[in-house]
């Protein structure tokens, strides 16, 4: 039941010094976190992966999608206090680093 999830999400976010911001989620797998383009060859198949014809980043394109819904969410105004994602400083576990650069 979605208003009891945005209920409870927002419930939580303000516990711990946040908030909720509801974005579309549409159209976020096939958008390349390294370069935030949005291009549907990102995604051929019905895969988990990702991969930006562009600059060559690759990735779970569950991951990708939600780099850019909190994106979308710091592009709706104010700003976020809290990230729910930690800061990275090495490569990934999808052999990418942060920045999208091969590992």
């Amino acid at each position: 039941m979605p208003g009891e999830r945005r209920r409870r999400l927002g419930y939580t976010t303000r516990q711990y010094g946040s908030e909720l911001r509801v974005v579309p989620a549409d159209g976020t797998s096939p958008t390349c976190p390294a370069r935030g383009v949005r291009d549907p060859e990102n995604r051929v198949g019905c895969g988990r992966k990702m991969a930006c014809v562009h600059c060559g980043f690759t990735g779970h394109a569950d991951k990708a999608a939600s780099v850019e819904i909190e994106a979308r969410a710091r592009r709706a105004g104010g700003t976020v206090v809290k990230s729910t994602r930690r800061a990275r400083t090495g490569p990934s576990r999808h052999g990418t680093s942060v920045a999208g650069v091969r590992a």
